[in-house]
């Protein structure tokens, strides 16, 4: 389900995480994917199936994001599936959350996905 998050809502990495690749999957509203569902990309994340864009690219889309058509799956709206490379005590502003994964924005202006295992909320609610 996505949850957008009340402005000046920021979290802080409680873990070190990479992102898994650099160029996954971006796709615009309204353009067709294919998923991926013959069992080969697997995922503790419920809510997210492994999609591939016309240009090849690939990577985990929210289902929730996707309706079903002739040729695929089309998406109700833009999205990135570029992830956040973090160290312990980075502090993010909070997006929206989907489906065990929070959309944030880093100090270096990126913005870009984590898990929200990652995160712990910060109560210092000032500005980046």
């Amino acid at each position: 389900m996505l949850y957008r998050f009340p402005a000046h809502t920021y979290a802080m990495a409680m873990e070190a995480y990479s992102r898994p690749y650099e160029t996954p999957i971006e796709v615009d509203q309204g353009e067709v994917i294919q998923p991926l569902t013959d069992g080969s990309m697997q995922t503790d994340f419920m809510g997210w199936t492994w999609c591939i864009a016309n240009d090849g690219r690939a990577g985990w889309v929210p289902n929730a994001w996707c309706e079903p058509c002739a040729d695929g799956w089309k998406l109700m709206r833009d999205y990135s599936a570029l992830e956040h490379s973090v160290r312990r005590g980075d502090r993010l502003r909070l997006i929206f959350s989907e489906s065990g994964f929070v959309f944030c924005e880093a100090e270096s202006g990126e913005q870009a996905w984590l898990p929200d295992a990652v995160l712990a909320l910060d109560s210092n609610v000032q500005g980046m």
